[in-house]
C-alpha cells in the first residue's frame, strides 16, 4: 500500500474512534492502538517495546500509547500526538458524521449546512478534508503513525523512534506530563540521547506558498488573585473595605497591561487578560460582600514566573494603596460635611503571596491547620473529579480555607497560581541542541524550496498552547519553588514533574499539515500536505538527524 493511501485509512480509522476530552471517551485510544500495536510485525517481534503507560492518579484511568523502534546507536527522536479531540456539539444534529470525512464532506456539498465562502472556495476546490479532529489532531498523528510502519520494515534504521499518543492536551495536559516519567524509564532502560521532540499540530498561513514551523511555544501562568475585604452593612460604608473596588483597581491595571509584553525572535505574546471574576456573595443582602476573585491568563515567552509574580505584587500594593488613598479622601469630605473631626481609616496595604499566607497559617496553627487542609485537599480532589465543583472554584476554597487559620483578619489580597501552568520553551535554551536542529531543518527547506518552490518559515514560538511546552525546562531553582510553593491543588489535583524534565530537557520543533477551523464544524486539513508534503517534510528532518 503506498504512503498515501496508508495514511488516509489509519486517517479514517482514527478520526472514527471517538476520544472526546475529558471524558471516559478519551480511553478509546487504547481500542484505537491495540489494533494499531497488532498490525505491526516489528512489535510482534519485540513485544518489549510497547505498551499502555498508566497516568499515576488519573480520575479517567486513561493511558499513554507508545512505541519505541529501536535502530543502530542511541540518538533518539521522540514523535508526539495527543489522541483527544474537542466533542461536536458545533455539528448540532449532524454531529454523528463529524467521524466520517466522507460523509461529513457530502453533507457540505449537498448545500444542508450553511458555509462561509473562504468554506465554500475550499470544498469546491476539492483540496481539503473535513471532520472532527482531522486537522487538530489526527491528520498529523497519522502522517506519525504510517511514517513509524515504514521504519519499523528497515532492518538498519540508523537510530531510535519512540511514538507517544498523549490525552488531555485540550484540557490540562495529562498525558504529556504522565509521560515524562515513561520517557524517563525508557531513556535509562535502552540507553538513548533524545535529540528532538517533534509534534505535529496543524499550522495556519497568511501566505498559501508558506509553510510554518515552530521551534518553540509560549508559556501560560493562570494567576489568581482572591481579595478579602472588611465587612460591613451599606450605611456604614467607611467601616468596611469592598472588595470588588479593590479587585477592579488590580484588574483595570493589568488588563492588556504592554508591560507584560515581550518579543523573543519573530514572536511578540499578547498582552494579559482577565478570563473570570467574581464576588463571593451567594445571596443578596445589604452588607458589603467579604471577598471578591478573580483568574487572568499571561502568555509567556522567556519571563520567569517568580518575575511575573513580583510585576503583579508590585501592581497589587500600588492598587491596594490607590484605593485606600481614594477611600481617605471621600472619608476626609463626608467627615467635613458632618463637622466631625477629620480622621484616617485604619486600613493598610496588605498582599501576599499563597506561599506566605501557607507558611503563616502553619505558624499561627500548625497540625490544626495541616490537618484540616489535607482534609479540605481531599474533598475537593473528589469533587474536581466528580465535576461537583470547578477547578476555578476548588483554587478559590483552597485559599478561603488557609485564611481561616491566619491570626490576622484585616483586608488582604492573596496572588496563587491555579492550573495548569505551561513552561515557555524555545530551543534557543539549549544552544547546542538548536545548532543541530537548525542544520537539519536548513536541509528540509532545501527539500521544500526544490520540489515545490514554497518557503518555510520558522516561527519561534506557537502560540495555541501545546504539549511541547513539557520538552524541556530550564528555570532555576528559585523559580522551581515558585510554582511549588504558589500553585494551588499541587501534587494533590496537579502535578508537573519539572526536575524530570529539567533532566531530560531536549529540543522541540513542530511540523505539522496545514489546516483550518479547528475546533468548529468546518474543521479541515489541506490534503496536499496531509498526503504528501508532510510526511515527506518530517521523514526528511528525521533522516536528517538520524542519518
Amino acid at each position: 500500500m503506498e504512503r498515501r493511501e496508508r495514511i488516509e485509512s489509519i486517517l479514517k480509522d482514527y478520526v472514527g474512534t471517538v476520544t472526546h476530552t475529558g471524558t471516559e471517551l478519551e480511553r478509546n485510544n487504547q481500542l484505537f492502538f491495540e489494533k494499531w500495536f497488532g498490525a505491526q510485525e516489528y512489535l510482534g517481534k519485540n513485544p518489549d517495546n510497547y505498551g499502555f503507560h498508566a497516568i499515576e492518579g488519573d480520575h479517567l484511568e486513561r493511558k499513554v500509547p507508545w512505541c519505541l523502534l529501536k535502530g543502530e546507536g542511541s540518538d533518539t527522536i521522540i514523535l508526539i500526538h495527543h489522541t483527544d479531540i474537542v466533542d461536536t456539539d458545533a455539528y448540532g444534529v449532524y454531529s454523528d458524521l463529524a467521524y466520517k470525512p466522507d460523509e461529513i464532506t457530502q453533507l457540505f456539498k449537498d448545500g444542508k449546512v450553511e458555509l462561509s465562502e473562504e468554506v465554500k472556495k475550499d470544498l469546491d476546490s476539492g483540496d481539503w478534508l473535513f471532520g472532527r479532529g482531522v486537522a487538530d489532531m489526527k491528520g498529523g498523528a497519522s502522517i506519525h503513525l504510517a511514517l513509524v510502519e515504514e521504519y519499523m520494515k528497515d532492518e538498519d534504521f540508523k537510530g531510535n523512534i519512540i511514538l507517544i499518543g498523549v490525552p488531555d492536551e485540550e484540557n490540562l495536559s495529562a498525558g504529556m506530563r504522565g509521560a515524562v516519567t515513561l520517557l524517563k524509564d525508557l531513556k535509562a532502560k535502552h540507553n538513548l540521547d533524545y535529540v528532538l521532540l517533534l509534534n505535529v499540530e496543524p499550522h495556519d498561513r497568511h501566505d498559501s506558498e508558506v509553510q510554518t514551523l515552530y521551534d518553540g511555544s509560549v508559556g501560560k501562568l493562570m494567576p489568581v488573585l482572591y481579595v478579602r475585604g472588611a465587612l460591613t452593612h451599606v450605611g456604614h460604608i467607611f467601616q468596611g473595605l469592598n472588595p470588588i473596588n479593590l479587585l477592579s483597581e488590580i484588574v483595570r491595571r493589568t488588563e492588556v497591561n504592554p508591560s507584560f509584553l515581550e518579543k523573543v525572535g519573530n514572536t511578540v505574546t499578547p498582552p494579559p487578560t482577565w478570563l473570570y471574576m467574581k464576588d463571593g456573595k451567594n445571596v443578596y443582602d445589604v452588607s458589603l460582600p467579604m471577598s471578591a476573585a478573580g483568574y487572568m491568563s499571561v502568555l509567556t515567552l522567556a519571563k520567569p514566573p517568580k518575575e511575573i509574580f513580583e510585576v503583579l505584587r508590585q501592581i497589587s500594593e500600588e492598587s491596594f494603596e490607590a484605593v485606600i488613598g481614594e477611600l481617605n479622601n471621600s472619608y476626609s469630605k463626608y467627615l467635613e460635611l458632618k463637622g466631625d473631626d477629620q480622621k484616617r481609616l485604619p486600613w493598610k496595604t496588605n498582599v501576599k503571596l499563597y506561599g506566605e499566607l501557607y507558611e503563616q497559617a502553619v505558624k499561627d496553627s500548625g497540625d490544626e491547620f495541616l490537618d484540616a487542609i489535607q482534609k479540605h485537599m481531599e474533598e475537593t480532589r473528589e469533587g474536581i473529579n466528580n465535576q461537583s465543583i470547578t477547578l476555578i472554584d476548588g483554587a478559590y476554597g483552597i485559599i478561603e480555607k488557609t485564611m481561616e487559620y491566619v491570626n490576622d483578619l484585616s483586608p488582604m489580597v492573596v496572588i496563587a497560581l491555579a492550573p495548569p501552568y505551561y513552561p515557555n520553551v524555545n530551543n534557543l535554551m539549549i544552544p547546542e541542541g538548536k545548532k543541530r536542529i537548525d542544520e537539519a531543518l536548513e536541509e528540509m527547506k532545501k527539500m521544500v524550496k526544490d520540489n515545490w518552490s514554497q518557503e518555510c518559515f520558522v516561527q519561534n514560538y506557537f502560540t495555541g498552547i501545546s504539549d511541547l511546552s513539557y520538552g524541556m525546562f530550564e528555570a532555576d531553582k528559585e523559580n522551581i519553588g515558585y510554582i511549588e510553593d504558589n500553585m494551588l491543588m499541587w501534587k494533590d489535583v496537579y502535578y508537573i514533574p519539572l526536575g524530570i524534565i529539567k533532566e531530560l530537557s531536549m529540543p522541540v520543533l513542530n511540523v505539522g499539515p496545514w489546516g483550518k477551523d479547528y475546533h468548529k464544524y468546518v474543521e479541515r486539513v489541506y490534503k496536499v500536505d496531509l498526503y504528501d508534503r508532510t510526511p515527506k517534510m518530517v521523514d526528511k528532518l528525521i533522516k536528517s538527524l538520524l542519518g
